[in-house]
């Protein structure tokens, strides 16, 4: 077939890529797949999310089009191949693609510079005697994953830090020494082979498990398939300081030749790197490191890195914190060069810092012995590789360039063996790894005291100074004791013991500070005799970390320690309210001036923890609306479910307002435990339910039958987005600012590509509240929405629908269904009688779909409103409180003046008066027969005399029926 190379080159050919899945292959036939070369210069920002990545290489990655999405990648260059399975696909690493021809079955899909894409059944392919003849170097074939891979990061890792010459190293590296390394080299190679098919490759890794053992590690197999059931050898040294977090020293144990099932001793490739790791193992065994070290002997790297890639997938899974990877591969043959000898580092941009750690370790602690050289570039022809696919910075050490003209001459045959290479290269090239992986895992000083964390317990239950629920987990309010464990890992007894707590959050006030430990000998741990006690804010959030620094003090110095722990809390806010005027009002479930009106509130709890004992106290933020009765509770509101308060709360709309102002009302909520939180929500004159949907309520993301893929409806401030110059997505709301926020399809990257997040695979759902509309007259539902179907791949294809249900759900009747497009806010309004008849359980939803050919299609919705025919109340005579009432005088604090609002249950003599502290009558501002009903009164801010009243606190008091009721007003001046 005709060859082609990408390198820097675009093809010229410009594709657009179609549906991934099935493909129809001829009549009998199997069906295939579609994957595509995507040219490493061509940008991926914007399309990750559409692309599933399977192979991320140096000149180009391998995708697939996730199920149901389009790409437009005109200007990309790709090529499309069609494959029976992606377990058949293989790239093979090489001098020069061109030259590249391999046994059949084998077929090659792609030339690309250092790269070849190749088809083939079964095993890895294997080169043609005539390939392998002319092709000197590298020579390494690399399995293509069959399972998606995550894409890399678009900014590079910080780098690993570098630390100063350290004498403690140096002491390790002189306990690597040329007898135990050539034990552990000889043994390798005398297994004969060691290809990873063959007997002895079982034997192999047995012998190096036990070896690990014997150096009482924690050792064991990581087994994968392969053809089979195979192996990986794991050893672990748990760091003391932090041992979540770790550093791996490995190298590939099976090796490969022309005839591997009779020879395939691999000398070098890789016995030399895989006896570092186990000299390694063996030295540092004797040490401690603050994080926690592993040495892995990876097997099946010769057929295409697939044991390192079963191994890392599974530890990314897990979410195992790597900080880094140093992989040995052939470190044997010193060269021709004159001295000192390269040893030849190949790094990633994200792994630049574990690259300048080895250099520097050659530096430091083997001058002149070698020559560090370090190439930037995605060579992913060994077990490195496999954790850059999962977002791992990891670098491979050889002896040469992998192609280079100095490379090995007995690389992939029977006579790669120890007497062909010298003791002090190999020796030297181990030594710096270990240098590297010992700095990064961070060596601790065994002489003297020295102390490190091993465990901490938090005390909330309510015995000694701690007040909590006794739950063990961190609550808002709560004073919490705490007992530190720390351990002596040095060589001396640690006395004088004592330590200082500390902490930078805001939501931690530390009560006591101090405390003392016995003498803790080598080895030995101890946990603080009195406690520390700490008290954690009742704002504190659900998940919010809580740092603490511990300051420890012996006679061998001073130590620092870190701890933290996460608060567990309820995340209380406001979800849905309710109106009823029918006791109170017109009964017409409308606010109108002059109105008294009830409104049911609920709060849902989105935290980790039960919220009990709930109180919410209503206040307004507007002097058009007060609150007559402001406090609503619930006795529990669990985790992940909502409540609606009780009682009602009660307020009075003033006569002054006009249809379509906005009352604002904010909540104070609280519970007996003392968590607090704030929210609110708004009234909108005239309207039964008015939603700016700047905050998370009642609307239900998603629905039965869903099936997009893509695109699903999220609350959030849109990322803008365009087509060829045309908006596609919004970027704005259409909430006058401060608003932000709206129902949108997807949330793409901010500067993204249209298609980063549009709706695809079919369709999405979002659902409002249920509202009772018996009562409204002439019921009008409202919204502002946003509906882009016009642009990109097959145009015009795909329904916006809005529908409204009578029955709560039930059934549901359609208020729109279009294919027409509006890039831009659209207000629709509809009379809701003229689809059904208005009932008390009627909800709406809006519904996003791309069905059948994949297009570009976004949609968005904002200011939902539910409004009637308004009935300004003139009079609020008529209504009759239950009880008396006095509400909080607005403003307050007060600089000029207040008004000051209570409600009487029946008609009756009345006062009202103001007083200072100190019980003196400052002004009476009502004294004589009052009607029932609720009653506003202004206050000047003078006293009796004329004089204005005094900065200071004063209390008002409400005298009628026989009760008195008494508020608290602040006077600034």
């Amino acid at each position: 077939m005709t060859s082609h190379r990408l390198g820097i080159v675009r093809i010229g050919l410009a594709l657009t890529l179609l549906l991934t899945g099935l493909l129809p292959g001829a009549s009998g036939a199997a069906a295939e797949i579609a994957v595509y070369w995507l040219p490493a210069d061509a940008p991926f920002e914007g399309l990750s999310d559409r692309l599933d990545l399977h192979y991320n290489g140096q000149t180009g990655h391998l995708v697939r089009v996730r199920t149901g999405m389009s790409v437009d990648m005109d200007a990309a260059g790709c090529r499309r191949f069609e494959t029976g399975a992606l377990e058949n696909l293989y790239v093979f690493w090489l001098a020069d693609a061109e030259l590249a021809e391999f046994e059949t079955p084998a077929r090659i899909l792609l030339r690309s510079g250092h790269e070849v894409l190749v088809e083939t059944t079964g095993e890895a392919p294997r080169l043609s005697a005539a390939a392998e003849a002319a092709l000197a170097g590298l020579r390494q074939p690399v399995r293509v994953s069959s399972a998606p891979l995550p894409w890399p990061e678009l900014s590079a890792a910080p780098p690993v830090r570098t630390r100063d010459y350290d004498p403690l190293i140096q002491e390790m590296l002189n306990g690597v020494t040329t007898e135990n390394f050539m034990v552990t080299w000889q043994t390798l190679e005398d297994f004969v082979t060691r290809y990873t098919f063959a007997a002895q490759n079982e034997l192999a890794t047995q012998w190096l498990l036990d070896q690990f053992l014997s150096f009482g590690l924690d050792a064991e197999f990581h087994y994968y398939e392969q053809s089979g059931q195979r192996r990986n050898v794991v050893a672990t040294l748990p760091g003391l300081v932090d041992p979540t977090r770790v550093v791996y020293l490995v190298a590939h144990m099976d090796a490969i030749s022309g005839t591997p099932e009779t020879c395939a001793p691999g000398a070098d490739d890789d016995g030399s790197g895989t006896s570092a790791v186990v000299e390694a193992a063996r030295v540092l065994s004797q040490f401690t490191f603050e994080y926690t070290i592993k040495f892995v002997c990876f097997n099946g790297e010769e057929q295409g890195l697939v044991g390192s890639a079963a191994y890392v997938a599974d530890i990314a899974q897990a979410g195992e914190d790597v900080i880094g990877a140093f992989n040995m591969d052939m470190i044997a043959y010193r060269g021709t060069d004159a001295a000192p000898p390269d040893i030849v580092i190949y790094t990633n941009s994200a792994s630049q810092g574990l690259a300048t750690t080895l250099s520097t370790a050659c530096g430091d602690y083997l001058p002149g012995l070698l020559e560090p050289i370090i190439h930037v570039e995605n060579m992913t022809a060994s077990d490195h590789a496999s954790f850059w696919n999962w977002g791992y910075q990891a670098i491979v050490a050889c002896e040469d360039e992998a192609w280079g003209d100095d490379f090995s001459p007995w690389y992939h045959t029977c006579n790669d063996l120890i007497a062909n290479y010298p003791q002090d290269y190999v020796l030297d090239c181990a030594k710096a790894n270990l240098a590297a992986l010992a700095t990064t895992a961070v060596p601790l000083d065994p002489e003297g005291p020295y102390l490190v964390l091993s465990g901490s317990l938090a005390d909330d239950d309510d015995i000694g100074s701690s007040n909590g629920d006794g739950d063990g987990l961190l609550n808002p309010g709560e004073t919490v004791e705490l007992w530190v464990t720390v351990r002596n890992v040095g060589t001396e007894t640690a006395q004088n013991v004592s330590g200082e707590l500390a902490s930078t959050s805001g939501s931690v006030s530390i009560l006591n500070s101090s405390a003392a430990w016995n003498d803790i000998p080598s080895w030995g741990e101890g946990a603080n005799l009195s406690p520390f006690v700490f008290e954690i804010g009742g704002g504190a959030q659900d998940g919010e970390t809580l740092p603490f620094t511990l300051m420890m003090t012996s006679d061998g110095g001073v130590q620092e320690l870190s701890l933290q722990f996460t608060v567990v809390a309820p995340d209380l806010a406001f979800y849905f309210h309710r109106l009823d005027d029918s006791g109170t009002g017109n009964g017409d479930g409308v606010p109108e001036p002059g109105e008294v009106v009830l409104i049911p509130v609920s709060l849902a709890n989105a935290g980790g923890k039960d919220a009990l004992e709930v109180s919410a106290q209503l206040v307004s933020e507007t002097p058009l609306l007060t609150v007559i009765e402001g406090t609503g509770s619930a006795a529990t509101i669990p985790s992940g479910e909502n409540a609606e308060l009780a009682p009602a709360y009660r307020v009075h709309l003033s006569p002054d307002a006009l249809e379509d102002d906005l009352l604002p009302l904010s909540l104070a909520i609280s519970t007996a435990a003392g968590y607090e939180a704030s929210s609110g929500f708004q009234l909108k004159v005239g309207s039964l339910f008015y939603d700016e949907l700047e905050a998370d309520g009642a609307w239900t993301l998603g629905a039965p039958g869903d099936d997009a893929s893509t695109g699903l409806w999220v609350r959030v401030d849109p990322n803008g987005t365009e087509y060829n110059g045309q908006p596609c997505q919004p970027e704005d709301d259409h909430t006058v600012a401060p608003g932000t926020d709206c129902l949108v399809t997807g949330q793409g990257p901010e500067g993204g590509s249209a298609g980063a997040a549009d709706v695809d695979g079919g369709k999405t759902t979002v659902t409002s509240p249920v509202f009772d509309l018996a009562s409204l007259v002439d019921a009008r539902v409202t919204y502002w929405r946003w509906y882009t179907n016009d642009l990109g791949n097959n145009p015009g294809l795909d329904e916006w629908v809005v529908q409204v249900s009578p029955d709560g759900g039930g059934s549901w009747i359609d208020l729109e269904r279009t294919t027409a497009s509006a890039n831009s806010w659209l207000e629709r309004s509809f009379l809701i009688e003229d689809y059904i008849t208005p009932t008390s359980t009627v909800a709406f939803r809006f519904i996003a779909s791309d069905e059948g050919d994949a297009s570009l299609v976004e949609a968005a919705v904002d200011d939902f409103e539910i409004s009637g025919q308004t009935q300004p109340v003139t009079s609020v005579a008529d209504f009759q409180p239950g009880v008396l009432m006095l509400a909080q005088a607005r403003p307050n604090p007060s600089r000029a003046g207040t008004v000051i609002s209570f409600a009487l249950p029946a008609a009756g003599a009345a006062s009202l008066k103001l007083y200072s502290v100190d019980g003196r009558l400052v002004r009476t501002l009502l004294d004589g027969q009052t009607d029932a009903g609720v009653h506003e009164i202004a206050w000047d801010g003078k006293g009796d005399t004329g004089f204005r009243a005094a900065t200071g606190v004063y209390l008002y008091q409400l005298e009628a029926t026989g009760q008195r009721l008494t508020r608290k007003l602040v006077v600034i001046r």
